[in-house]
């Protein structure tokens, strides 16, 4: 066999998906050499039902998810590495499609990824969004799958958050190449399925990206951005401030983020490229989720850099 593909499961508190993912795994066309669950400290019957679904169960004191996955890794006997969460899902032919990219000569592959069973219409504009992504020049940041030697040479996953992206982000310095797997499909149980989800997640992502990313590649950064957005909630507090002199001040407030909304559904049409590719419906909801994103993760940031 010229690959042996170790799927590796990081877990907490997992009882309830684990078992369909991995049952998922084992319904693949081919069939994983091994199947390793890290259980990070759960509290639950994660390892009593993993090892039950035929897994290799490591439970480990609690550490950081990138710490998990390094010590993941470390323990698999295949040549190829891939990942998913305990709330993933994967399709029949998952391991096939990411195996092929291997033989075309990628060093790491990424797969797509879906919600699964969208059911309002904000997982369902998400769903869309990702489909666009993939589908519209997409160009591959970082890897679910990996051969081992590369992890080897660049040293694995380091104790950061986003440690996927942090360590695409050495892989590709390194010279090495990720491919897309367009058939490999993931789908994705878990959060964000709300806006209000989406406000949560981008300012926890934000503060933890200021702590642990660019902490470490200060130089990925993005400045012009995070300067702009940050002029934008300061002219919000102008804006409160001297409307308590004059009421018409006050007008700002909605007005900016209308002409930024508008600003950020023109860009997702015409430079992006969604006109004619994605519903408009989809295009209102996806920019809405666009317009958040773009005002909390700053706040996030900024709060992360003080906690420093």
């Amino acid at each position: 066999m010229k690959y042996k593909l170790s799927v590796i499961l990081n877990a907490y508190n997992e009882e309830v998906d684990l078992p369909e993912c991995i049952a998922s795994l084992k319904k693949m066309s081919i069939k994983p050499f091994e199947i390793l669950v890290v259980d990070n400290g759960s509290k639950d019957r994660t390892a009593e039902l993993a090892k039950k679904a035929g897994a290799k169960v490591f439970t480990i004191k609690p550490r950081s998810r990138g710490l998990a996955r390094d010590f993941g890794w470390k323990q698999a006997k295949g040549n190829i590495v891939a990942y998913l969460d305990s709330d993933m899902i994967v399709n029949k032919d998952w391991a096939k499609e990411i195996l092929k990219k291997f033989d075309e000569g990628a060093d790491g592959v990424i797969d797509r990824i879906h919600v699964w069973k969208p059911d309002n219409a904000y997982t369902k504009s998400l769903d869309a969004f990702y489909s666009f992504r993939i589908d519209n020049n997409y160009k591959p940041f970082l890897a679910w799958a990996y051969k081992t030697s590369v992890l080897t040479k660049v040293g694995g996953f380091k104790d950061v958050w986003l440690e996927d992206g942090e360590l695409g982000k050495r892989v590709l310095k390194a010279g090495y190449k990720i491919l897309l797997a367009e058939k490999a499909i993931r789908y994705h149980k878990g959060p964000p399925r709300t806006f209000w989800n989406t406000v949560k997640r981008n300012y926890f992502f934000g503060k933890h990206d200021a702590k642990s990313i660019y902490k470490n590649h200060p130089e990925s950064l993005p400045r012009k951005r995070l300067g702009l957005f940050s002029l934008f909630w300061l002219s919000e507090l102008v804006a409160i401030i001297l409307g308590v002199w004059n009421l018409s001040f006050l007008l700002w407030l909605p007005t900016s983020f209308i002409l930024l909304y508008l600003a950020l559904f023109g860009k997702f049409l015409f430079i992006n490229g969604a006109i004619g590719k994605v519903s408009i419906r989809n295009c209102i909801l996806i920019s809405l989720a666009s317009l958040i994103r773009a005002l909390i993760w700053p706040l996030g940031i900024i709060k992360g850099m003080l906690e420093k």
